[in-house]
């Protein structure tokens, strides 16, 4: 089979979509849950609309990166007969990427946390209206739990944004931030990696399948990458949470060590699940 030339491009859009998304739906969540304090909520819808801008741009780029491939060729970007078949297909979840962005920059204008947070579920909803779990015999279930799984990635992914330390956060706000974020964490976290067990297993076809197939094992290698950022959340709440309250210098150095780590297997996960959804698929048998 001739290698898609336009496959490295699309994986780039596709990380691109994922980061700018993923990042401002948690930022909304953030803001909407109160994780960031009322002072600072301002800054942080501001940087979750910019987000939301650039996954809406990132969408339309994944739309005439398809308008290509199927016409093959640059000339069929915006033709309307290949759009006739692309569009149908990423439509809904067009559509939602764009809802969430201008929800998200109505939630900042007017300072409305409700906003991003419904500016999160459609964000996160996004990813659920199109996809693999769409291409299922019958979806099922499976796009709404992708959904959920989304969401509450989203949550744990801005972590590294909104509870970093930096020198302009007070002691005080920095545990404040974290203590917040970990409460809620406590319970969503662990449905997060249930989820993406069960429908890792659940795409691949097979426990079997999801330890040999390509696509399987792309899966099984994202949910080692959540375990480790799960066994660092546990620390984060067991110990560093700790120093904070006692030892507030030490514990904001621990809190930088562990964001950081939290921040590459964020990133390890997404270019994961990238490559598995651009330069493979599902088990066919």
């Amino acid at each position: 089979m001739e290698a898609d030339p336009l496959a490295p491009w699309l994986l780039a859009v596709k990380l691109g979509l994922y980061a700018s998304a993923l990042l401002a739906a948690g930022l909304g969540l953030h803001a909407s849950m109160n994780i960031v304090e009322r002072a600072e909520r301002t800054r942080c819808l501001r940087l979750a609309a910019l987000l939301g801008g650039a996954a809406l741009v990132f969408a339309i780029s994944r739309l005439l990166i398809a308008n290509v491939q199927l016409g093959g060729s640059l000339g069929s970007i915006f033709d309307p007969a290949t759009l006739a078949w692309t569009w149908p297909t990423l439509a809904p979840s067009s559509v939602a990427f764009a809802i969430g962005a201008g929800l998200l920059f109505v939630a900042w204008l007017f300072q409305r946390g409700a906003f991003a947070g419904l500016a999160s579920v459609a964000l996160a909803s996004g990813f659920a209206l199109t996809g693999h779990t769409q291409a299922l015999e019958p979806p099922g279930l499976a796009p709404w739990a992708a959904g959920l799984h989304v969401l509450i990635a989203a949550f744990w992914i801005a972590a590294p944004v909104t509870l970093w330390p930096g020198a302009s956060l007070s002691d005080a706000n920095v545990l404040a931030r974290t203590e917040r974020f970990s409460r809620l964490a406590l319970f969503s976290i662990p449905v997060l990696f249930a989820l993406g067990l069960w429908l890792a297993v659940l795409l691949a076809g097979s426990i079997s399948a999801l330890l040999t197939s390509s696509y399987g094992q792309l899966l099984t290698a994202k949910l080692v990458v959540a375990g480790a950022a799960l066994g660092l959340g546990a620390y984060n709440k067991q110990v560093v949470t700790r120093k904070l309250r006692e030892t507030p210098t030490s514990g904001r150095r621990a809190l930088t060590t562990t964001l950081s780590f939290d921040a590459l297997l964020f990133a390890g996960a997404l270019i994961l699940v990238g490559a598995a959804t651009t330069l493979t698929g599902p088990p066919t048998d």
